[in-house]
């Protein structure tokens, strides 16, 4: 990954191929003041999702003037910049150069059980005629599983969702009894696999926000954690 604005944020090689986007993962020293201090980013409109740990995608075709609840936007409107916070859960953008549509979501381990990731992919093919082969995605800072310490109610949601429960998904912890140790990027990684997504075109940063103190942590920080943002945009001019 690389860092950009004064290390505001980090960008994704992979996205920084397409030029038409502007996106980036932000650390704990970017907030929306200092994001709309800059250009061009200044010239943006944000828009939020109330997150709530679900499965629920809104196609963004105008800023809406009420809230919306739900973890994942999909959107083709130019000049509007996609905001997911999070502070341990994983920040996934995504983008199909071909139809110049863009998605993100917020994955935590309700979201992605729920495979949401993955109705992402579906909705871009079901509504836009996207080919699976022709996105384009970056994993932002998420927490590792060697910090991800789950419990058995955790592993048997997954259970009932059909996941794979092998140790490479939730390993035994190797202390505590009954604990695991969740890999959230790999659970999301193999529902982009399993939707088409080529190997190559996904990116993940490894960075776990739990470890990296220039990075919120609600596991570490708890009450006192703050938000990360973690954005794109298509830009207006092109």
């Amino acid at each position: 990954m690389n860092k950009t604005a004064d290390s505001l944020f980090l960008t994704s090689p992979l996205l920084n191929q397409v030029p038409f986007i502007l996106h980036g993962f932000g650390t704990r020293h970017c907030g929306e003041r200092e994001l709309r201090s800059l250009e061009p980013w200044n010239n943006l409109e944000p828009f939020e999702l109330r997150q709530c740990h679900s499965d629920r995608i809104h196609i963004i075709s105008r800023k809406p003037n009420t809230p919306l609840e739900g973890d994942a936007m999909i959107s083709s409107l130019p000049g509007l910049l996609l905001i997911i916070k999070t502070a341990d859960c994983l920040p996934v953008l995504m983008v199909d150069p071909q139809r110049k549509i863009i998605a993100a979501a917020h994955c935590g381990w309700r979201g992605t059980a729920a495979r949401l990731l993955a109705k992402v992919v579906l909705t871009l093919i079901d509504v836009f005629g996207s080919q699976p082969l022709d996105l384009k995605v970056a994993f932002g800072p998420c927490i590792s599983p060697q910090c991800y310490e789950v419990g058995e109610d955790v592993r048997q949601v997954f259970g009932q969702a059909r996941f794979s429960l092998n140790e490479d998904l939730f390993r035994p912890h190797p202390e505590k009894a009954g604990r695991f140790l969740l890999d959230l990027r790999l659970a999301n990684r193999n529902q982009l696999l399993a939707a088409g997504v080529k190997p190559e075109n996904i990116q993940e940063i490894d960075i776990c926000p739990h470890c990296q103190a220039d990075f919120t942590s609600w596991r570490r920080d708890k009450n006192s954690a703050g938000r990360l943002l973690n954005f794109i945009s298509l830009i207006p001019s092109l």
